[in-house]
C-alpha cells in the first residue's frame, strides 16, 4: 500500500512538473518580443532538425538591400532539435529581433529608397550536417517581405528543398567537433568560437553589379523580311496585379575554373523583388524594322563560393562548390510607375550578340493579316510547358558579358531571369497589315 501510494505521488510530481513547464512555455511564447520568425521545413514539410537522430542545421540568412552591397548578412546560426525536457519544440526556427542592428539597416535603407514601402526578400541558404548517415544536404529559398512585414515582425513557414542537390560526405573533423561543442535547444553563432561552419562569400573579382540604373531589355522585336505585316507590339502591366522579378540559382563545381561548367540551374521560384507596379509601352515596326522595350533596373550577376570556416571568416577554405546568383535588385520608379521607354532600334551590338550566342531560335507562329496571338502563347509553344511560370525573360547573362570588361566569362550569356505578372493577358502580340 506504501508503496502505491509512493508510486502515485511520484507520478503526480511529474505531472506537476511537466504542467509548470507547459506554463512558463506559453508565458514566455506569449511574452516574446517582436521579431522574424522562420520555421524551416524540407521539401516535405518535416522540420529540418528532424531529418534523423543527429542533426545539425546550419543558416545563412541575407536581405537585398538597394546599395551595391547588394546582399547583407542578417543571420548567422545553428539549429539543433532540443533536449526530451522540450518535446514540443522540433528546434527548426530561426529568430531575428527587431532590434538586430542589420535588420534596422536593411529597414533604412528600403525606406529611403521607397517611402511608401515595398516587398523585396530575404535569400536562406542552410547546410543540414546529417551526423547519423555522415551527410550534408544544401538548399536555398528565397521568401518575400514587405517593409510592413519587417517593421511589425512576422512568422512564416520556409519549404527549402534539401534533396534537388546531391548530398555531400561529412568532413571527419565535422563529427567530432561539432559533438563535442554544441549545446542541444541552444541557437548557436559559431563566429568567435572554435567550432566548424560552412558560408558563402560573393566573389567580387568574378560577380558584376552596376552601380547606376541601366536600360534592361524586357521586349526585343525584329520584324524582319520586306513582305511582312506591320508588328503592333507592347507590355502593359497595371498595379490590379503583382509583378515580380526572378532569381536564377546555378550551383557548380570549381565553375570559376572551367570554360564550360556543368550546372544545375534553378529558377521558377524564387525572386528578388515584387509590387503592384505599372509600366505600359510599345512599338509599332513596319517591315525591316526591330526595336525594343525597356525598363530602368539594376541587374546583378554575383559570383558566390562556398567556404568551410574555422572560428572566424578570417579563417576558411574553399570547399569548391560554387554558384552563380542572377536577378534585379532594383528598379527605378516614380509612384508605382516602372520607368523605362522604348527605342526603334537594338540593343548595344555587343549585348544583342551575348543575348542571341547560343540561343536555340525555334519558329512560333504566323500571323495573317488582322491576327493577334499572347505572347505568353508563343512563349509557351516555343520553349514547353516547363517555362510557362515565366512572364517575360530577361538575358542578364548576356548584360554581365557584354558589359563586365571580361569579368564574367562567355558561358553565362545564356543565363536569364523571368518578370512574371498575376495575369498575362496584357502581354499580347498583334500583327496587322
Amino acid at each position: 500500500m506504501v508503496t502505491t501510494m509512493m508510486s502515485k505521488k511520484i507520478i503526480l510530481a511529474f505531472f506537476v512538473i511537466f504542467l509548470l513547464i507547459g506554463f512558463i512555455q506559453i508565458y514566455t511564447v506569449t511574452s516574446q518580443s517582436p521579431a522574424v520568425r522562420l520555421v524551416l521545413v524540407d521539401e516535405t514539410g518535416r522540420p529540418l532538425t528532424k531529418v534523423s537522430k543527429n542533426v545539425e542545421v546550419q543558416v545563412q540568412i541575407e536581405a537585398l538591400v538597394p546599395t551595391p552591397e547588394v546582399y547583407r548578412t542578417i543571420f548567422y546560426g545553428s539549429l539543433r532539435k532540443p533536449s526530451l525536457l522540450k518535446f514540443w519544440d522540433s528546434g527548426n526556427t530561426v529568430k531575428i529581433p527587431l532590434s538586430d542592428e542589420n535588420l534596422q539597416y536593411v529597414l533604412e535603407v528600403w525606406k529611403k529608397e521607397y517611402p511608401e514601402g515595398t516587398t523585396s526578400s530575404l535569400a536562406i541558404s542552410v547546410w543540414v550536417l546529417d551526423y547519423e548517415n555522415g551527410k550534408v544536404y544544401r538548399g536555398f529559398a528565397t521568401i518575400g517581405c514587405s517593409s510592413a512585414d519587417l517593421l511589425k515582425g512576422f512568422k512564416r513557414v520556409v519549404k527549402i528543398d534539401i534533396h534537388r542537390l546531391p548530398p555531400s560526405p561529412l568532413l571527419p573533423s565535422e563529427g567530432t567537433e561539432v559533438g563535442n561543442s554544441t549545446t542541444q535547444g541552444s541557437t548557436l553563432t559559431p563566429l568567435g568560437s572554435n567550432r566548424q561552419f560552412y558560408y558563402w562569400k560573393i566573389d567580387w573579382n568574378l560577380s558584376w553589379r552596376p552601380l547606376n540604373y541601366l536600360e534592361v531589355p524586357v521586349l526585343i522585336v525584329d520584324n524582319k523580311g520586306s513582305y511582312s505585316g506591320t508588328v503592333n507590339a507592347w507590355i502593359d502591366t497595371t498595379s490590379t496585379y503583382t509583378t515580380r522579378f526572378g532569381v536564377t540559382i546555378a550551383y557548380g563545381f570549381k565553375i570559376s575554373g572551367t570554360e564550360t561548367p556543368t550546372l544545375d540551374i534553378y529558377g521558377n521560384e524564387f525572386y528578388t523583388l515584387q509590387n503592384k507596379y505599372e509600366f505600359a509601352w510599345g512599338l509599332l515596326l513596319r517591315p525591316n524594322e526591330k526595336g525594343y522595350i525597356y525598363i530602368k533596373a539594376k541587374p546583378i550577376h554575383l559570383h558566390e563560393k562556398e567556404y568551410y570556416c574555422t572560428a572566424s571568416l578570417n579563417n576558411c577554405v574553399p570547399t569548391e562548390k560554387e554558384r552563380i546568383r542572377e536577378g534585379i535588385s532594383d528598379v527605378e520608379t516614380s509612384g508605382k510607375e516602372i520607368i523605362g521607354g522604348s527605342k526603334y532600334e537594338l540593343s548595344d551590338s555587343s549585348i544583342m550578340y551575348w543575348t542571341y550566342h547560343g540561343l536555340d531560335m525555334r519558329y512560333a507562329t504566323t500571323l495573317n493579316p488582322g491576327d493577334s496571338e499572347p505572347l505568353g502563347i508563343l512563349v509557351s509553344n516555343t520553349l514547353g510547358s516547363c517555362f510557362t511560370n515565366f512572364g517575360i525573360g530577361v538575358p542578364i547573362g548576356a548584360l554581365a558579358v557584354a558589359m563586365s570588361g571580361g569579368t564574367v566569362p562567355p558561358w553565362a550569356a545564356g543565363l536569364s531571369i523571368g518578370i512574371d505578372y498575376a495575369s498575362s493577358s496584357p502581354f499580347v502580340v498583334f500583327g496587322v497589315l
